[in-house]
């Protein structure tokens, strides 16, 4: 009886710490902490070509919104710092294959007062996501088009029952979401050479998450949104080592639900400018250096959300 009473109580503990935590600190824009599309939204592999890539992410949010209303808040923190292995291969002129691992660190601090400051650091290996691709149409000298569509499974190999002093983190502090989600993508490029050394890039996503059983005594489990991201905008070549590519990027996430029940301060809009330098250090190895700077949210509401991101990548490319 005592025991049943103990696990009874430990249960209310967490489910109280759970709402306080998605009330005060909310989603913070990133569903368990890992941009897990990395560079698989821009690039299309070509035959019997493997590219291995190794990214850097990272990630400060330090911005609290209402809606589109940034608010006068210091007293919260979060750093979100990724490491992203790619690896892909193309088994043909129209099939090719992408896997993307993580590993994670995050670092969350809230100043409730000048004397109290609660600081939560968490790593581990993120989800994974294998997305198989698609060719509809391949560019050519007369076409210099290339149209894409693909289709992936998130795997849930990252933790998402990571405990604070006995108490379950927050479903964004966990580096996996604990759940099988699946990816639909769609790519299209256009080429101008040689007109103009510039290509036109767009891509679509939508990723349909599926439900984890955070808690033994929950019903339906816990559901990130759905998140739809479209992402367009311009490479430009030049004949040096150095290119240049500027990027739009629109993000919408619906609310997390929770047994069936839409959570609050969770879900929106966001819209980033994709600022990028592309570096050619020899014929197989390139690398790529991005920003992402928000220029408009709107966030169901209160939120603490991304003031910019930062990342570095590295890629290499073997013929087989």
């Amino acid at each position: 009886m005592v025991k049943a009473k103990k696990q009874y109580s430990m249960i209310l503990l967490n489910l109280l710490f759970f709402f306080l935590n998605t009330k005060l600190y909310s989603q913070a824009c990133c569903s368990a902490g890992t941009p897990l599309l990395g560079s698989l939204e821009m690039s299309l592999n070509t035959e019997n070509l493997l590219r291995i890539g190794l990214t850097y992410d990272y990630n400060l949010l330090q911005s609290v919104y209402n809606g589109t209303n940034r608010l006068n808040d210091n007293t919260r923190e979060r750093l979100t710092r990724s490491l992203l292995l790619e690896i892909s291969y193309g088994f043909s002129k129209k099939i090719s294959v992408s896997l993307l691992s993580s590993f994670i660190n995050q670092n969350r601090t809230i100043n409730f007062s000048q004397q109290s400051t609660q600081q939560i650091s968490v790593n581990g290996i993120g989800d994974w996501l294998l997305l198989l691709k698609y060719n509809i149409k391949n560019s050519d000298i007369i076409d210099q088009s290339d149209i894409a569509i693909g289709f992936g499974l998130k795997l849930p190999t990252g933790k998402s029952n990571i405990l604070d002093k006995g108490i379950l983190l927050p479903a964004d502090m966990q580096p996996g979401s604990g759940s099988f989600d699946y990816l639909i993508w769609g790519y299209y490029s256009k080429g101008f050479i040689p007109y103009l050394p510039l290509n036109v890039i767009a891509n679509v996503s939508y990723k349909i998450n599926t439900t984890h059983k955070r808690f033994a005594n929950s019903k339906l489990g816990y559901k990130f949104g759905n998140e739809t991201i479209i992402t367009a905008g311009i490479g430009y070549r030049t004949d040096t080592f150095l290119d240049f590519s500027l990027f739009f990027r629109l993000r919408n996430t619906n609310n997390d639900v929770f047994d069936d029940e839409k959570i609050p301060n969770t879900g929106g809009t966001w819209f980033y400018l994709i600022p990028g330098l592309n570096f050619k250090i020899s014929e197989n190895l390139t690398s790529r250096v991005t920003s992402q700077l928000p220029i408009y949210r709107n966030l169901i509401g209160t939120q603490l959300t991304t003031t910019y991101t930062v990342t570095i990548s590295l890629f290499h490319t073997i013929t087989l």
